[in-house]
């Protein structure tokens, strides 16, 4: 019997990050542990990452490629081999290239796990095809495409250094990763007893320990973070010295703060003038301080205008580029991701996305899901033409579920003439495929997490067993596809050659990274003083002449709302939360956690409950404009009576694939829209603060 404990970091749960030990008995995972020794999850894990065996071995998970056979959603499929797949794939693919050109292909991505997007993106850019679809404009980019037009580097929070003050702005890092921040993380920071000040709709553990809980109407960051900006431009708090040495724009930017007083906020926030004026206060004079900003915050259609408002809070007080602050993390030595992706093949790209015809900024590597959906859905199922999207490959991602719209999805993919869906098991999504594709767990190939995001770091994520049945990498699956499509010269002799690609200009092997686990860029501060800040001026754009060119406002403002106020119909505001067992729509089918979280539940306060009838436990229905959906009820007294909080992401693998596993049963992006209005920048819908109703439904929601 051979047995050895291996190390690796947990993937495809979230974006990675905690170090586990594994043990593998005669080829086979038999049990998995936090890594005590891993200087980046410092020994700390979720019940995610520990769920790492289950996933493995589960009866649902798919292990040969399949084929469908009859209609879309009839469930019936025969297995076919690799060669088949991939031969299918490249012929589809290449059919409707040659009869309408790459502009009727389309991909779509999830959240990024591994380097597999960016091998999306790479076979899409040699294509010539425009149209890859992603969540960027809901996660992440808001914050990136702000700070990079404001400041030129996307500011991470210091949790390592001495601090003085922490902000949690919309981000639970107990509860969740935020890409790149673990628990642990503000766990350690938070034992220097810095100031903490939480904003959340939800008073959550971070909340109950902070000093200041600003418990804001959802949807309403940006307006606070106005409400900041004018507190302690008002106040003379900002820090002089680097505004007059490193800014530019600032009596433009004052002069639009003069509105966002404490008064006209706290009416639109719900948050009392003194508590905006004390935070406000607070933040500015405790230096240095950190803001903690997370994914919430870029769910509005003021997404791009709050994300700047927060780049400007860390510029005005002086936080950029210091320890304890929010700084430039300065990446290893990595191969340059414009290269990898190949972008010089396809110079006039941005000028084909279809963010284009929606005047989104032009600096968007990818497409909104919900443009190449919509776009789908208008064009009609027999529509035979250059600008008709006809097929679509889908890996990482569950847009039934996971999209905005979910029948606007759900059109859009019965319109295909081809669609292929990459995944570990069958979902709601790959149920409606021509071609489904087994995918590895991350287990059982090499990968690297971290890549293609700017916070400083990648981490190693080295096989440790064998696929089960047929299962291949995403990686390996678009490398060999790729070169099937023409572009034999572009891809690799094996997946493990692009790793070791990639980490060329470190000078290290793959091997060698896997043994060391983390590879960091130095860390650095104050870079600006030596070289500037790369923005136009050199300086932190306080009015920005990028947004100015673009067309679009260059200092910050709150508005765009409008269609989003409560009203005798629709009297409660509905925003989400992300059920830390599970990972967008991914893992329901793991017994391990679903059993933590095993039904789907929208929380309401106790006194709202009483007033409507409603008691705990019980199918409610919540309807918005745009739909409708059912969820058992949860009462708690954390949020305002007129805040509703109901789970993202839900379906059910226990229920019948010719049912689509009841795809529209308890899903909330049936309650979402994809209609105007959105973020006019971004392109971000409005996934929080939507106006809806309560009430009693007939069955509670299971499979």
């Amino acid at each position: 019997m051979s047995e050895q404990w291996l190390r690796t970091h947990c993937a495809r749960f979230d974006h990675g990050g905690c170090g586990l030990k594994v043990l593998v008995r005669n080829g086979k995972p038999v049990k998995v542990l936090p890594d005590t020794e891993d200087p980046f999850s410092r020994g700390h894990c979720c019940a995610k990452g520990l769920a790492s065996l289950e996933r493995i071995d589960h009866p649902r998970r798919l292990t040969h490629p399949l084929k469908r056979k009859g209609r879309r959603g009839e469930g019936e499929w025969v297995k076919i081999s690799w060669d088949e797949a991939l031969d299918t794939l490249a012929n589809r693919f290449l059919e409707l290239k040659n009869r309408w050109g790459p502009e009727s292909l389309a991909f779509l991505q999830g959240a990024p796990k591994g380097v597999e997007f960016f091998m999306a993106m790479r076979l899409a850019n040699l294509l010539g095809c425009p149209h890859v679809g992603s969540s960027q404009h809901v996660c992440h980019m808001p914050r990136e495409q702000m700070a990079m037009v404001t400041c030129g580097f996307f500011p991470v929070a210091d949790l390592d250094s001495p601090t003085r003050c922490v902000v949690l702005w919309g981000s639970n890092p107990f509860r969740t990763n935020e890409e790149g921040v673990l628990g642990i993380h503000l766990r350690d920071c938070l034992k220097q007893n810095p100031v903490l000040i939480v904003i959340d709709p939800v008073e959550n553990e971070p909340a109950r320990r902070a000093h200041l809980h600003l418990r804001i109407r959802p949807g309403s960051d940006g307006l606070l973070a106005l409400g900041f900006l004018h507190v302690i431009l008002e106040e003379n708090l900002h820090d002089d010295d680097f505004v007059q040495n490193w800014t530019t724009g600032f009596h433009e930017l004052k002069a639009a703060l003069a509105p966002y007083t404490p008064e006209t906020v706290a009416r639109g926030t719900w948050v009392e003038p003194r508590k905006i004026v004390e935070a406000a206060r607070l933040y500015a004079t405790s230096r240095p301080a950190l803001i903690q900003w997370g994914n919430a915050i870029e769910h509005t259609v003021n997404s791009a205008q709050c994300c700047r408002s927060l780049v400007l809070l860390m510029a005005l007080t002086g936080n950029l580029e210091v320890p304890g602050g929010n700084v430039r993390a300065s990446a290893p030595r990595l191969k340059r991701l414009a290269e990898f992706l190949r972008l010089d093949h396809f110079p006039d790209r941005s000028r084909k996305l279809l963010n284009r015809e929606h005047h989104l900024i032009p600096r968007l590597l990818t497409t909104p899901n919900w443009a190449i959906f919509q776009s789908i859905a208008e064009q009609g199922a027999s529509t035979h033409s250059s600008a008709a999207i006809g097929g679509m490959y889908v890996q990482g991602a569950n847009p039934m579920v996971s999209g905005v719209q979910a029948h606007l999805v759900k059109k859009g993919l019965m319109n295909l003439e081809f669609l292929a869906v990459a995944d570990q098991v069958m979902t709601p999504t790959a149920a409606l495929a021509d071609l489904v594709l087994p995918v590895a767990t991350n287990f059982e190939f090499n990968d690297m997490g971290h890549y293609g995001l700017p916070h400083g770091y990648v981490l190693a994520r080295p096989k440790l067993v064998e696929p089960r049945g047929e299962c291949r990498s995403d990686m390996d699956i678009l490398n060999e596809w790729g070169k099937r499509m023409g572009f034999r010269d572009h891809f690799w002799n094996r997946p493990d050659d692009i790793l070791e690609e990639i980490l060329a200009p470190s000078g290290i092997t793959y091997q060698e990274f896997a043994q060391r686990g983390v590879l960091r860029g130095p860390g650095k501060y104050f870079t600006y003083r030596e070289k500037g800040f790369s923005t136009p001026s050199g300086k932190v754009e306080l009015a920005s002449s990028l947004l100015r060119k673009w067309g679009y406002a260059s200092v910050p403002f709150y508005g765009n709302g409008d269609d989003f106020e409560v009203s005798e119909a629709f009297p409660l505001l509905l925003t989400s939360a992300k059920p830390k067992h599970f990972f967008h729509s991914a893992y329901r089918h793991l017994t391990g956690l679903r059993k933590r979280h095993p039904h789907p539940c929208v929380s309401m306060h106790p006194s709202k409950a009483q007033e409507l009838g409603l008691q705990a436990g019980e199918a409610v229905r919540v309807v918005s404009a745009a739909g409708e959906m059912v969820q058992r009820l949860s009462l708690t007294e954390t949020i305002d009576p007129r805040v509703v909080v109901a789970d993202y992401g839900w379906w059910f693998p226990e229920g019948l694939e010719k049912d689509l596993f009841h795809w529209d049963r308890a899903n909330i992006n049936c309650l979402t829209s994809a209609e105007r209005p959105f973020d006019p920048i971004m392109g971000t819908n409005q996934l929080r603060a939507i106006p809806c109703r309560v009430e009693k439904a007939g069955n509670a929601p299971s499979g």
